[in-house]
């Protein structure tokens, strides 16, 4: 009986170990095979992203082969807030013409002849600020009987750039203390030029009832706090330069040697404001953004709207301004207030 039973032991323990030891080899074997899945679903994800790549690549050489011009550039050159005008001037080298061609642009249905200077055709066009220009410029070439066109998508007209140049977020509304309004937030600034602007001065205003308490130039803050998200105007050009973008730089006379003049064209980053401002009863408080461009064009963005309350604790309304309310005011002094 106990060989019998031994023998019936060891053979479990013989099988056990043949489980343990199938159960083991198909552990690794299944590890080897989802390794090697992972491995082919990479190297799908590369494939499939050098695809891509290769498209992309492929309908932007198409594209750029199909079209007509070499170089185009359209700049605000004014604005006019009491007519709601402004006025860009147009520049553009198709790829062939002879002193023959007739060339146009067109905004809308409004036709502007352009002339031949150098290699370039220029002229200039003075075209309603309301009017959406989104898909709707058109080149026209016109050589004989031969007519060529060739639609812009990248220009939708100057108010939707005026939008967007100057934003901003206060992580918290102004509190009271002894009469003063006390600032102690965080400011989320972001400054764009958008092609068309470069900026003289980017400040932080509290303001009472139309008058400026105190400014903060936040391109000094941001400075101090080593920010690297500010683009100067001279940097810029050396950047158009070296992608070749569509703005015309090739007149650009601009040195990269020479020093910054001071000009910026960009400006993104956070800075803290802590401070105490004395107010009076019943004054109305306003804390925005104010971008003042080489140009003559001060922008302004709002972030707080306030009325003081009689006793000066507290504001007695707050206006809603989360979408954020901006003017722009031209050279003249008008104003443009969507």
């Amino acid at each position: 009986m106990n060989l019998k039973k031994n023998i019936f032991n060891a053979i479990t323990i013989i099988l056990l170990a043949a489980l343990i030891a199938g159960a083991v080899l198909l552990n690794n074997r299944i590890k080897k095979l989802e390794t090697q899945m992972s491995y082919t679903s990479d190297n799908t994800s590369v494939i499939l992203s050098d695809v891509q790549t290769m498209q992309d690549n492929i309908k932007s050489t198409l594209e750029e082969e199909a079209s007509l011009i070499t170089d185009w550039d359209i700049s605000l050159k004014s604005a006019d807030f009491t007519d709601m005008t402004y006025t860009v001037s147009v520049s553009v080298v198709p790829k062939e013409y002879t002193e023959d061609t007739k060339t146009s642009i067109f905004f809308g249905t409004n036709e502007i002849p352009l002339e031949l200077n150098g290699i370039k055709y220029t002229g200039e066009a003075t075209l309603p600020l309301s009017e959406d220009y989104a898909g709707n410029v058109t080149f026209l070439f016109v050589d004989g009987n031969k007519r060529s066109t060739e639609v812009l998508d990248e220009f939708e007209g100057v108010t939707s750039v005026f939008k967007n140049v100057a934003s901003g977020i206060l992580s918290d509304k102004p509190t009271f203390d002894n009469g003063s309004i006390k600032l102690g937030t965080d400011v989320d600034v972001a400054v764009m030029g958008n092609d068309y602007f470069d900026f003289n001065s980017v400040q932080l205003v509290v303001a009472s009832s139309g008058t400026e308490l105190k400014t903060y130039d936040i391109r000094q803050l941001l400075a101090e706090n080593g920010t690297d998200s500010i683009t100067s105007a001279l940097s810029r050009k050396d950047d158009a330069k070296k992608d070749g973008s569509k703005n015309d730089t090739e007149n650009d006379t601009s040195d990269a040697s020479k020093e910054d003049d001071g000009k910026l064209h960009s400006l993104e980053g956070t800075v803290k404001i802590e401070d105490l401002i004395p107010v009076t009863a019943a004054s109305n408080i306003k804390i925005y953004v104010k971008a003042v461009s080489a140009q003559g064009y001060t922008f302004t963005y709002d972030l707080f709207d306030g009325t003081v309350n009689q006793d000066i604790t507290d504001f007695e309304t707050t206006a809603d301004i989360s979408g954020g309310d901006y003017t722009v005011t031209d050279p003249a002094g008008s104003k443009y207030e969507p």
